[in-house]
Order: C-alpha cells, then structure tokens, then sequence
C-alpha cells in the first residue's frame, strides 16, 4: 500500500502529517458515503411502509428515522 505524506507549508513534513494516509482517508470516506446509502436504503424501505405494516413492526411514521439510525453498524 502506498501511503502519501504532505510538506507543511514550509516545506518540510512534520509530526502532523506523519501517519496520513491519501488511501486510508479514502477508504473511510467510500465507507462513509456507503453507509448513508445503507441508511438512505432502509429509511425508504419503511417509509413504503403502510401505517399497518409499520404498527405490526412496533413503529409509528415518525419513529422511521430513529429505528434507522438505531440499526446502524459502527
């Protein structure tokens, strides 16, 4: 894996950007934007929901948001 280090503005790298990593910090970000897919997925998956079928999950219209982010990986 290569991992990529900035100079400082005076041009010299210090403690600060030791251990940055160009390809970690886009990993996390890819990651980042997967999960909200994930939970964009499943807010929509119950919003088609009707009221009934969202009682019989124990949930309530306004409840939708919170039961996402309750199921969220971390």
């Amino acid at each position: 894996m290569t991992t990529a280090t900035f100079p400082l503005p005076s041009g010299r790298a210090g403690r600060a950007t030791r251990g940055f990593s160009l390809a970690r910090f886009l990993a996390e970000l890819f990651e980042g934007v997967a999960e909200g897919r994930r939970l964009a997925d499943r807010y929509e998956t119950l919003a088609r929901k009707s009221d009934s079928e969202l009682a019989r999950l124990g949930l309530k219209r306004e409840d939708i948001p919170r039961a996402v982010f309750a199921s969220r990986s971390h």
